[in-house]
């Protein structure tokens, strides 16, 4: 049995006075007690938080992804603000061989200038302080199109023909939220899509945190590291898997180049319910 000693230690305040007799202690009375105060205020933040790794969002440990769509530029800054998007991944589909079948392509990993590579991801910060809640939701501009489309100006409906990928489908899988660990468990978003959606011109919501739900900084994952190829990391490279997707049917006609579309995030500061 493993032993524990308790020592205790009384001071005793008091004044002593000496006589032929001994010491003896009069107890000190209390001449008078005063309350001082502390404070502290926060307010709303400011700055614009920098992406993190989705796999240990630690905000302390900024990362720097790869843009695969322009590796020799850094991505821009986020939204900033104390509601803010402070990241959101590009998609690639790598350099594909023209085919008249229905063909599955799939995106690149997230890759990082360390030379690590996870899930492409969007991560939203709340320091509004208010506890207020928000929705984030996903859209495309447009069908994917060749990059010298501006489709502001020309219309799938009025474009040529092989000018849009007609009846092509980008579809997600796999998603997850995210955040520091040690957060309290009860303030994680009420509502995430997990389930196979696809993204289209009409917006979708993704994450939904309701009042008391979403402060700090959250990511929003698509699938594991291990469930992309982590070897197309290249612009041309092609991938073998992804829960990310593009699907094109065999009967769109492609022209020989480059097709692109916008993925349009969109942080709302009121939760959809």
């Amino acid at each position: 049995m493993r032993n524990i000693k308790k020592y205790s230690l009384a001071i005793i305040a008091g004044v002593g006075i000496i006589s032929t007799y001994g010491t003896t202690f009069v107890s000190a009375a209390t001449a008078g007690q005063y309350d001082s105060k502390s404070s502290v205020e926060f307010k709303q933040g400011t700055t614009v938080t920098p992406p993190v790794d989705p796999e240990d969002p630690d905000t302390s440990i900024p990362v720097v992804p790869i843009d695969p769509t322009d590796p020799t530029n850094p991505p821009g800054p986020g939204t900033g603000g104390p509601l803010s998007i402070d990241f959101a991944s590009s998609l690639a589909f790598g350099k594909q061989s023209i085919s008249s079948k229905e063909e599955t392509y799939y995106a690149h990993p997230q890759a990082f200038a360390s030379g690590k590579t996870a899930e492409n991801y969007v991560q939203v910060t709340d320091t509004r302080g208010n506890f207020a809640g928000w929705t984030l939701s996903v859209a495309t501009d447009s069908q994917f199109h060749l990059d010298t489309v501006d489709p502001s100006v020309t219309d799938e409906s009025s474009a040529e023909v092989g000018d849009y990928l007609t009846g092509a489908q980008l579809a997600f899988s796999g998603g997850h939220v995210n955040t520091e660990k040690g957060t309290d468990p009860s303030i994680y978003p009420e509502e995430v899509k997990t389930e196979m959606y696809t993204v289209s011109p009409a917006a979708t919501v993704i994450v939904s945190a309701d009042k008391n739900q979403g402060m700090g900084t959250w990511i929003y994952g698509l699938g594991k590291p291990t469930d992309y190829d982590s070897t197309a990391t290249t612009g041309d490279a092609v991938a073998t898997k992804s829960p990310i997707t593009l699907c094109v049917p065999g009967a769109t006609v492609k022209k020989a180049g480059i097709y692109t579309t916008n993925l349009n995030w969109t942080l709302s500061d009121i939760p959809a319910n």
